[in-house]
């Protein structure tokens, strides 16, 4: 299983033609070598999703649906849940069985007080009165030890009913991600994603903000990763929460670096430098056990899956490439090259990365203008030029980059790497 993320500086840079050619080219090459686990692609854009209409290719259920089935059943659960640890906890506090001190009474109050009510509906539960009360006595509860007066609430909500009318939620609660996962014949691989209806936008919009909803998605994500064999997340320019999370689980950072003129060049450098500054620090709280929020939550849920073993191996043996576009000439690339290496010195980075950003390949800028105007986004195979360069990008990927020069190597190595695949070579490479 490999979780590979396109990520660039800006908007309109090719990160999404690129994600898409990349997935056809990746499934050629699975294809050739008899594997039976296909290709995912997923379009991180949860605003404003667009690969399902540039491939006409319309799931029955997009990230709208899967957002309103998070709102509808699994918060529900994940909220009936956590009051019933808390209502177990308080229930033995007011009772003396528990002191004010106590880790679990502390970890509780705190979940009392922070706990969104807003998104839970009440409504529908025999004991919702007694619920609806519990929350609006939070406002005169300011210490653990005020918990005791809460007793006559706790102790009218039956811990036996709750349990029942949890344990019956839960059942069937968690979407199936087999009912989001549009297979597409055509071209062999599969999409998750889709438009967001107009009317429901701004609710949708609303959701994607939420943390809760989010550690949801999260989840769901992780159900999706462990069914294909590539995984290649489309992420939006600038990256979102949920990617953030996600860094403990991204195996490979495909970088669009853009040679189009200085200012594209360095923000490219840029974009390279921030993702290295959030991956050291993420890194860094996470080894020191100072995640917060959402990032903690989605790490603990992954460690309690993989273990803490397989969190540490991925975040220490992240790889990263730079995938060249927007190249008119191959001259445009040693300035370029010269002048990340130097960016990266001048942090006293470049020692610690050089073997660690690697070269995937690059796009030739006119060749993509001319297909994607014509015939659409997807131009893998419409031209012998293009078809060959995503080899090399899709075979760099499928090796874990072990088969691309890395940023140390001398320009001439890379620019005989990079002339390499002039023409298509999947069928020598993958052996089809």
């Amino acid at each position: 299983m490999s979780i590979i993320s396109f990520i660039g500086p800006k908007g309109g840079i090719g990160k999404t033609t690129l994600s898409i050619n990349t997935a056809a080219a990746l499934t050629r090459a699975l294809q050739s070598t008899q594997s039976n686990r296909p290709i995912c692609l997923v379009d991180l854009d949860l605003r404003l999703p667009t690969i399902a209409s540039l491939l006409d290719s319309h799931p029955s259920r997009s990230f709208y649906d899967l957002f309103e089935a998070l709102a509808n059943k699994t918060y529900q659960v994940d909220f009936l849940r956590t009051v019933y640890q808390m209502l177990a906890t308080f229930r033995r506090y007011t009772e003396g069985t528990l002191e004010t001190g106590d880790p679990q009474v502390q970890k509780q109050f705190s979940r009392y007080q922070t706990l969104k009510t807003e998104l839970f509906h009440f409504g529908g539960f025999e004991f919702a009165d007694a619920l609806h009360e519990l929350f609006l006595k939070r406002g005169e509860v300011q210490t653990p030890a005020q918990v005791r007066e809460l007793a006559d609430v706790v102790h009218a909500i039956p811990l036996d009913k709750l349990r029942a009318v949890l344990l019956k939620a839960d059942a069937g609660s968690r979407p199936d991600p087999g009912d989001y996962i549009n297979h597409i014949e055509e071209y062999g691989f599969s999409l998750i994603g889709g438009e967001v209806p107009i009317l429901g936008k701004r609710e949708h919009r609303r959701r994607v903000n939420q943390p809760e909803f989010l550690l949801l998605f999260l989840d769901f994500l992780r159900g999706v990763f462990d069914r294909f064999e590539h995984t290649i997340l489309d992420t939006p320019a600038g990256g979102v929460n949920h990617l953030s999370s996600l860094i403990c689980q991204i195996d490979q950072v495909a970088f669009v670096f853009d040679l189009s003129n200085t200012l594209a060049i360095n923000g490219s450098i840029d974009a390279l430098h921030t993702f290295i500054d959030y991956y050291e620090d993420f890194s860094a709280d996470y080894t020191r056990g100072q995640l917060t929020g959402i990032e903690k939550a989605y790490i603990e849920r992954v460690q309690a899956k993989d273990g803490k073993a397989a969190v540490f191996g991925s975040m220490k043996n992240k790889q990263m490439g730079l995938v060249f576009n927007r190249l008119e000439d191959l001259k445009e690339v040693p300035p370029a090259l010269d002048r990340l290496r130097q960016y990266l010195d001048t942090l006293d980075k470049y020692h610690q990365y050089k073997k660690r950003i690697h070269i995937l390949g690059l796009v030739p800028q006119n060749k993509v203008v001319n297909i994607t105007n014509n015939r659409g986004t997807l131009f893998y195979n419409m031209d012998t030029t293009l078809a060959g360069r995503m080899d090399q990008i899709a075979l760099g990927l499928a090796s874990r980059m072990e088969n691309c020069p890395a940023l140390d190597e001398p320009d001439r190595v890379i620019l005989n790497y990079l002339e390499k695949f002039k023409t298509p070579s999947h069928f020598s490479v993958f052996g089809g």
